[in-house]
């Protein structure tokens, strides 16, 4: 049974405001999350009692550092992480392939992920702490994906894929991946998808896993535990 009193989750990928509706569904009734700012020059600290951000560069390793910093002071610790994929709404803001515009996609979508991603493990292997992670693709329409996108959208689903291969050797991390697609009966809703990630991070929380059980995509909204290998 999944427990909602107090779990804190740090949510990366889609920034305040943008990522709102997506941060209140983790928070639910009783959750913290503390999560990125999309303008790296504010740093508002408390967006309401319960969701906290911070600004950062995420063209930059320090500034990736400084953020788990500033989500661990609030916190207090990082159990919980969220890796969030909208392709939706990223192609919304990469059109085109420009030679500007790539580079500013990959600092955007490519970029940031690893930087965390690489931090987050060295430091829950240097403390020994429990760490859960959830890997989130949203593609409702695919048909209007940019082409910058669908390929940071694969470098997403192959870092998603190879930070779960990990659960091997560390006894104290528990991965999932899931996507939310045209092909499923998607949670299109931004709040529903949120809760449904916050439900499913205390679901593996306690549990053993494999490495095949956490390198399967899931479908989003529905109970893990069952791949779908057309996701591959």
């Amino acid at each position: 049974m999944y427990n909602q009193n107090m779990a804190k989750m740090l949510l990366i990928g889609k920034d305040i405001p943008e990522g709102y509706d997506f941060a209140k569904g983790l928070a639910g009734a009783e959750n913290q999350v503390f999560c990125a700012e999309s303008d790296s020059n504010t740093d508002s600290g408390d967006l309401n009692e319960r969701i906290f951000t911070a600004s950062w560069n995420k063209a930059s390793a320090i500034s990736a550092h400084s953020l788990l910093i500033k989500a661990e002071t609030r916190l207090e610790t990082i159990e919980n992480v969220i890796f969030y994929f909208d392709a939706d709404y990223l192609s919304s803001r990469f059109l085109d392939n420009s030679t500007d515009e790539i580079s500013t996609a990959i600092d955007t979508m490519i970029t940031p992920f690893l930087y965390i991603t690489a931090e987050l493990l060295r430091r829950a292997e240097q403390k020994g702490s429990k760490l859960c992670a959830g890997f989130i693709v949203k593609n409702l329409r695919p048909e209007q994906t940019s082409g910058i996108v669908k390929i940071a959208e694969a470098a997403f689903c192959q870092l998603a894929e190879n930070f779960a291969q990990n659960v091997s050797d560390r006894d104290y991390l528990r991965v999932f991946l899931a996507k939310s697609s045209a092909l499923t009966e998607a949670l299109a809703g931004e709040a529903a998808l949120g809760e449904w990630a916050a439900k499913a991070l205390g679901d593996i929380s306690d549990k053993k896993q494999s490495v095949k059980q956490a390198t399967a995509w899931n479908k989003a909204g529905a109970k893990l535990g069952a791949g779908f290998p057309f996701f591959k």
